[in-house]
């Protein structure tokens, strides 16, 4: 098979899913009583194309499967945030895989246990462990201190150039739209909006700012290049207040009044 060179549009197509199934096993204090595991869920499998970087860096990334279209950017695993245009997709068996996605993708499917109040593993805000993430029905998941939102759900995630997320962030909060912001070491020039009521179809958002699909982690989690901090903190009523509408209703608002 030739080298694939997949456009946007295509990529869908020519993913290599890897399918979850149900599996189940017994624990030495749970007697006959099988504990069932969840769902593994089916996985696309990119990598840089080459040119774009070093061959050792050209790991192959495990990005969720998108339940419907994929957007200018994706989230992996691990926590990289890599752009369509850099990466090709590869068939099962292909390159050299990334460790840490492979792990994230074997450790997700363990049950969350939430850690009691005042034990270590938690703190005064509930974040640390995804406690409060879980009880706002955000879609995370959670195992040690990984925390990963999926972006297949209502939820959207928008990299926005910093000055001009300033403007948005500035707008959405004089319209009662306060969003929650994230900062991510691997998109370093642009700042996350994280939005709900995603729409069915893709909006035609301006060069330089990318709807992300595939997964997001949240704070505390660390990425290989640094840790993943929130520009402006959510709270119980973000997906709420802040609709993907209303952030490109912002942008174009923005963008509009700097063209004229």
């Amino acid at each position: 098979m030739s080298e694939m060179t997949d456009t946007v549009s295509d990529v869908p197509l020519r993913f290599a899913a890897l399918e979850g199934t149900h599996r189940r096993h017994a624990s030495p204090s749970s007697g006959s009583r099988g504990i069932p595991e969840p769902v593994v869920l089916p996985v696309m499998l990119v990598r840089y194309r080459p040119g774009n970087t070093g061959q050792i860096t050209r790991a192959v990334h495990l990005v969720p499967m998108p339940d419907r279209h994929v957007a200018g950017t994706v989230g992996t695993l691990c926590g990289a945030v890599l752009s369509l245009e850099d990466i090709e997709t590869v068939n099962s068996g292909q390159g050299m895989p990334c460790t840490m996605c492979i792990l994230n993708q074997v450790t997700a499917a363990a049950p969350t246990l939430v850690p009691p109040v005042g034990s270590p593993d938690s703190d005064d805000t509930g974040l640390i462990n995804g406690v409060a993430y879980q009880a706002w029905a955000w879609p995370v998941t959670q195992h040690h201190d990984q925390i990963r939102l999926r972006l297949d759900c209502d939820v959207s995630a928008i990299a926005i150039p910093i000055p001009l997320s300033t403007e948005i962030l500035q707008l959405l909060t004089a319209r009662h739209c306060d969003p929650a912001v994230l900062a991510h070491p691997y998109t370093p020039q642009h700042h996350l909006i994280l939005t709900g009521e995603r729409l069915p179809a893709p909006l035609p958002w301006p060069p330089g700012v990318h709807q992300i699909t595939g997964t997001l982690l949240l704070p505390p989690t660390m990425t290989p290049r640094g840790p993943i901090t929130w520009i402006r903190s959510p709270h119980q009523d973000s997906l709420h207040l802040s609709r993907e509408i209303d952030v490109f209703g912002a942008l174009r608002a923005i963008l509009g009044d700097s063209h004229r």
